[in-house]
């Protein structure tokens, strides 16, 4: 990645560091992976309802739990347990709603 924790901090590149994320997040390498939950760690701080939500999103299409789990590394109680809840979505779900 990048972005530095000071770029991340000031929140002016998360689009960027969001797309950057996306393209990164079936990578295979575990260093790609943490790098990717360390981009999004950083970026929470800066605008934590957004980031937050794309973490979620991420735990609901079954991404790597290493990239989950570094992005909420500074997230405690409450607020960490509802995101470790969140399960992928099963396919068969979503397709029996699109048929509907």
């Amino acid at each position: 990645m990048v972005f530095t924790r000071r770029l991340a901090k000031a929140g002016q590149f998360i689009d960027e560091a969001l797309d950057l994320c996306e393209q990164l997040i079936w990578d295979e390498d575990d260093l790609v992976r943490k790098g990717v939950g360390w981009a999004l760690t950083d970026n929470m701080k800066a605008d934590k309802d957004r980031v937050l939500s794309y973490v979620k999103d991420l735990r609901r299409r079954g991404v790597s739990a290493v990239i989950t789990l570094y992005a909420i590394r500074d997230l405690k109680g409450a607020e960490r347990q509802d995101v470790l809840r969140i399960k992928k979505e099963r396919e068969s779900s979503s397709i029996k709603r699109v048929q509907d």
